[in-house]
């Protein structure tokens, strides 16, 4: 089951994407009208903005796992591997997966 966060003003959006058979999330996603969209960039993300109280811009983006494809518009955690010993890789993937459990959160999840 995928589950996405799409700000709209006031409000979030929930979009469910699931299947019967033993694929995984990405896959699912992959396959999906909007997977397609999103890596073909016609899904719609807001302009990239820039962060309060700084000039860094940044794209809006999905937070996946460590199973989806890194993209422009889709944030997954660096592998173990690569974070075992880079406390900046394993302190990213720790924020990475908090903003996950927020959003699961914010729906219940």
């Amino acid at each position: 089951m995928i589950r996405i966060r799409i700000p709209q003003p006031s409000a979030l959006t929930v979009v469910d994407i699931g299947s019967y058979e033993k694929e995984g999330d990405s896959g699912i996603f992959l396959k999906s009208v909007m997977g397609k969209q999103v890596l073909n960039g016609s899904f719609g993300f807001p302009e990239d903005c820039v962060l309060p109280g700084s000039d860094i811009v940044v794209p809006h983006v999905i937070v996946g796992d460590e199973a989806f494809r890194l993209h422009h518009h889709i944030m997954k955690p660096y592998t173990k591997q690569a974070s075992r010993n880079d406390v900046t890789k394993k302190t990213f993937n720790y924020r990475l997966s908090r903003a996950r459990r927020v959003t699961e959160n914010a729906f219940g999840f």
